[in-house]
């Protein structure tokens, strides 16, 4: 069983449409090094088909990151240099703490490239102790 890795990142502050792509990119990096990840902003897409309230969709992604192994937080600056701010992700990294579930936060995508270039390839987590 591959290792379940929820992002978290901006969505409603700085520009939507970029913090959706960083996502995905992050999403893809996750992929290619092994791990199933879960991209909470994908629902972004989902919304243009059929509305629900802000309070139902974060409602259900903290239910998926319940069932994850992992978090990982990305935190990146804007054109000036300043971290985007996401209390979103705030509480999501929370939750994942309340839950026992490892969090690690990058401020960038080449940041977390590294990481899961690196990071232990676990083909099961079942019986193991996580970092």
């Amino acid at each position: 069983m591959k290792l379940k890795v929820y992002i978290a990142s901006p969505y409603t502050k700085g520009w939507t449409a970029t913090n959706v792509r960083r996502q995905l990119q992050a999403k893809h990096i996750l992929l290619d090094n092994g791990f199933c990840p879960f991209a909470p902003l994908e629902n972004h897409y989902a919304e243009i088909f059929q509305h629900r309230s802000e309070k139902e969709w974060f409602a259900w992604d903290l239910e998926w990151l319940k069932v994850c192994n992992i978090l990982v937080r990305i935190r990146p600056d804007d054109a000036d240099g300043n971290e985007i701010p996401s209390s979103g992700s705030d509480e999501e990294v929370q939750t994942a703490l309340d839950n026992a579930i490892a969090v690690y936060q990058f401020k960038t995508l080449d940041e977390l490239k590294e990481w899961a270039e690196q990071y232990p390839k676990i083909e099961s987590v079942e019986g193991k102790t996580l970092p």
